[in-house]
Formats: C-alpha cells, sequence, structure tokens
C-alpha cells in the first residue's frame, strides 16, 4: 500500500519592523496622549490650588461695622499705643471726580489680597467708607501667611458693590492671595490709565500696597498703623473691640478712620454735617490741618 505525501510549503517568516519605525510610532502615541491630557484639563475645572474662593462678609458682620459716633468722637486722632500716619496733602486743586452727570468724588483704593500693610488699611477705609455709604458683597479675606505679618483678617474690595450719594469708591485688588507656584501671586484686577496715573505719582510702586487717594487731594501710601494690632484675630473679633475706646486696636483703627472720613468731607461738601461735624471729624480736621466746617 503506497503513501501518499503531499508537500506543504513552510510558513513564511514574520516579517521584523525596523526600530526606528518603533521609536517613531511610541512618539506619536505620546504625542496624542499628552494632547489629550491638555483638552481634558483645558476644559475641566481649575483646581482649588490655583482659585481662590470669594466668600462675601456676612450681614451681621457689615452691620457691626457701623461703629457707634460716641466711640469716634472718645477716639480722636489719639493712639498712643500704636502710632497712626496721616494722609498727606497733593498740593492739587484739581479733585478726581466721576463722568456723568452725577460727578462725586473718587476715593480710590489701589492693594493686593496677600499685601499684610493693605490688610491694615482697609479697615479704617471701610469704616469710614461706610460712614457716607453702604456696601453690597464686601469680601472676606486673609492676608498671605508667608508674609511678615501672616493671615492679618481684612476684607477684600473684589467683587464690591458700594453706593453712596456723596462719594465714588474705585478700587484695584491687583493680586490675590493664592501663590500656587511659590513664586508668583496670581494676578486680580488691573488699574485703569487713570489710576495706574495716581499709583505712579502718589505710591512707592506699582507693586507696593497699598494706596488710599481721596480724590487726588489727601494720599497715604501704605497703611496708618502696624498690622501687628490686628495679629492674630478674626474679622468678627476685631469688629467686636471697635466700640471700646481704651483699646490699643480701637484707638489705631478709629484714628485713621477719623482721618480719612475728615478728607472725604473736605471734598464731598461736609456732607453728611451728622458725620463731617462730629467731634471725633473736627479732631481729625485739625490733625491734617483741613478747614473745618462753616
Amino acid at each position: 500500500m503506497s503513501q501518499t505525501f503531499t508537500d506543504v510549503s513552510p510558513a513564511p517568516a514574520p516579517r521584523r519592523i525596523p526600530r526606528r519605525y518603533l521609536a517613531l510610532g511610541v512618539i506619536i502615541l505620546a504625542i496624542v496622549l499628552l494632547g489629550t491630557l491638555v483638552l481634558v484639563r483645558d476644559n475641566s475645572s481649575p483646581s482649588s490650588s490655583t482659585v481662590e474662593t470669594f466668600n462675601v462678609a456676612p450681614s451681621s458682620l457689615v452691620s457691626s461695622l457701623n461703629v457707634p459716633a460716641s466711640a469716634y468722637d472718645a477716639v480722636g486722632v489719639s493712639s498712643p499705643t500704636n502710632p497712626v500716619a496721616s494722609l498727606s496733602p497733593t498740593d492739587t486743586k484739581a479733585l478726581w471726580l466721576t463722568g456723568g452727570a452725577a460727578t462725586r468724588p473718587v476715593v480710590f483704593f489701589y492693594g493686593a489680597e496677600f499685601a499684610p500693610y493693605a490688610a491694615a488699611q482697609r479697615w479704617p477705609v471701610v469704616l469710614a467708607l461706610t460712614r457716607f455709604g453702604t456696601f453690597n458683597k464686601l469680601g472676606l479675606m486673609q492676608s498671605s501667611m508667608m508674609s511678615a505679618f501672616p493671615s492679618i483678617s481684612t476684607f477684600t474690595f473684589r467683587n464690591v458693590n458700594y453706593k453712596s450719594r456723596w462719594i465714588s469708591l474705585q478700587a484695584v485688588e491687583r493680586y490675590s492671595s493664592v501663590d500656587p507656584t511659590g513664586a508668583r501671586y496670581l494676578s486680580l484686577q488691573k488699574p485703569d490709565a487713570r489710576q495706574a496715573a495716581a499709583v505712579a505719582e502718589y505710591g512707592s510702586g506699582a507693586n507696593n500696597f497699598a494706596l488710599t487717594d481721596v480724590a487726588n487731594r489727601d494720599v497715604l501710601s501704605g497703611s496708618a498703623f502696624s498690622p501687628t494690632v490686628l495679629e492674630g484675630m478674626t474679622q468678627d473679633q476685631i469688629a467686636g473691640d471697635l466700640d471700646n475706646p481704651a483699646s490699643p486696636l480701637a484707638q489705631a483703627v478709629l484714628s485713621a478712620a477719623n482721618e480719612v472720613t475728615a478728607a472725604i468731607c473736605a471734598v464731598d461738601g461736609q456732607k453728611p454735617g451728622s458725620t463731617c461735624e462730629s467731634r471725633g471729624v473736627l479732631a481729625a480736621d485739625a490733625a491734617l490741618k483741613l478747614a473745618p466746617p462753616p
């Protein structure tokens, strides 16, 4: 019996892909994956490490900033424990006024949320402005914990709304208190041309904070008092101490607020009279050498 054998051809050997093509494929795949990651990151919500949460001051805290006139009058401009730096006249006759039909003197504040001196200066500025109008969306803030005076409890004028019959508030918070890389605080707001001119003329530099400018007539670069008086306290604790004229904290903050108030009264026609003719503001008039109300 014969056997038939079928001649089977051997299978062809697998074709080898050159290494240079494999390397090129890996590079292309990596580029595709990287592009996908960037696309996902750019379309996702920012992480908490790069975004600062805006917290509105509760109405109870804002209401407590209406310090009794008796406390302002008792303090006047006396702050023996914490010396207060006064605003300085600019020796210019041209007032900074809002445009439009209802012109008002401008109170301009240039600050940064991380800066401890801006944190301190916001207290007397906020208190003074409270005597002329009302705040809405005044934000809570703490200065940077990495600064020389860490974590000063204060406010922020970012997103603020302020209404007054007599004056207008313009505020620029140049930088955030968030520093995601450890090298630079996040940029927030930029001054317009008029505001930048005030910073250049009366400030200590575009990155030195704060500047308080009352209608281009009286200005203060920096804070009126050292931030040390506010260290270790919350906003509620600071506000709760302002009613006590014997408190070194109240003496510093209310003295500075009386001077800002007197500067505002000098450019808004001495209105309202109940504020501008108060004993504490008249003491500030004398300290700043401003003409008292008739």
